[in-house]
Order: structure tokens, then C-alpha cells, then sequence
């Protein structure tokens, strides 16, 4: 049996942790609102969002390993590098807009200004994306990303927050510490916001 292995990625594997997102996100809800029924536009927009996205993180990002094979990723960006930080003061200018035709790349930047909006003005680290290849839910990969993630944040006495668009994935934050301090519905897609602040024993 190949043990999953997990560590920072490599500048060089982020195009790769990109696919293994864009993969996992095609049918989200998110996905599907902001780029449309076209499953080859759900992969690569959302492929392109996400390069540009690793690329631009200062902090080291952390993968699961089968192998040489990347299987799962945990994003996270530092205080001062999220959406809320660089979005937040074009958010209102962008949700006055009309909004985007389903189809419409810049339908995205909806998603992108309401987050910036409920963003927590606390510092923080703003998690995700966080993302296991289809074919291998249900192993405990994302378990095993977000329990050493999370144990990290700890270390450091930081709060994480995330933002969720599926109810399964608010019970599966919960347990790690996250409770949801906001709702509320973008696109006719539900999300949550959630807050974790560090754990001591």
C-alpha cells in the first residue's frame, strides 16, 4: 500500500495543483453559476484562475502525494493576501454592475466581490482552495490536508477562514474547529462563511 505523503509545493507544481483543483471544482456550484454549462469552460477558466492564483501566493501551498503523483492540495493565502485585501475596495463597484450573462467570463468577479465583501477584517489566513483529484474522495486525503493545516495555523496562534458553497462541506470543516458566522446566497448559489480561531489543549 503507497502511503499518502504530504508537503509544500514546489514553484514548478502549481500548475499542477491547478488542474487537480479545476478538476475537483468542474460541477461545484460556484463553478457551475459562474462559467456556464460547457464542462471544457468549467475546467479551463477556472484552470487559468487558479495558475495565476498559486503563482501569485507568497506562502507555500501544501500537496498530497501518491508517489509522484499529486493528488490533493490545501491553499492558503497570508494575512494581507487574500481576495478581501486586493477585491475589497472594487467589490461594491462590481456587485452594482448588471449582472453578467451566464457564459460570461467575468461573471466570476460576482463570486469574487461578495467574498471580498464578507471577508473578515480580522488578520487572518484565508484557506483554500482545498481540493482532492476525483476517483479518490473518500480516502481522507482532505482530512489529512486540513488536520496539518490546521495544526499549523495553531502554531502560529492564527485564524483561518473560508468561504463554502456545499452544505457537506460545512460538516466537514465543523469538526476541525470552524463554525459558520455568515450565509448568504450569490448567483442563486448558497455559501458560507467560516471562522476558525486557534486551538490550544
Amino acid at each position: 500500500m503507497i502511503d499518502i505523503v504530504l508537503r509544500f509545493l514546489e514553484h514548478d507544481e502549481y500548475r499542477a495543483a491547478a488542474a487537480v483543483v479545476a478538476r475537483a471544482f468542474v460541477d461545484a456550484p460556484t463553478t457551475l453559476a459562474a462559467y456556464g454549462d460547457d464542462p471544457l469552460d468549467r475546467l479551463a477558466l477556472p484552470y487559468a484562475d487558479f495558475s495565476t492564483f498559486f503563482k501569485a501566493l507568497p506562502s507555500p501551498q501544501v500537496g498530497a502525494f501518491c508517489g509522484e503523483c499529486l493528488i490533493g492540495v490545501a491553499g492558503v493565502s497570508p494575512p494581507g493576501g487574500c481576495i478581501g485585501s486586493f477585491l475589497r475596495s472594487a467589490a461594491a463597484e462590481i456587485l452594482d454592475r448588471p449582472t453578467p450573462g451566464l457564459g460570461d467570463p467575468s461573471r466570476v468577479q460576482v463570486f469574487w466581490a461578495q467574498w471580498a465583501t464578507s471577508d473578515t477584517v480580522d488578520e487572518h489566513w484565508h484557506v483554500g482552495p482545498v481540493a482532492v483529484e476525483p476517483g479518490f474522495h473518500g480516502r481522507g486525503i482532505g482530512g489529512l490536508l486540513m488536520r496539518d493545516l490546521c495544526t499549523t495555523l495553531d502554531s502560529e496562534a492564527r485564524v483561518g477562514w473560508l468561504e463554502t458553497d456545499k452544505e457537506r462541506n460545512v460538516r466537514f470543516y465543523t469538526p476541525l474547529g470552524f463554525e459558520v458566522v455568515e450565509t448568504t446566497t450569490i448567483l442563486g448559489v448558497p455559501t458560507w462563511f467560516m471562522r476558525r480561531d486557534p486551538q490550544t489543549d
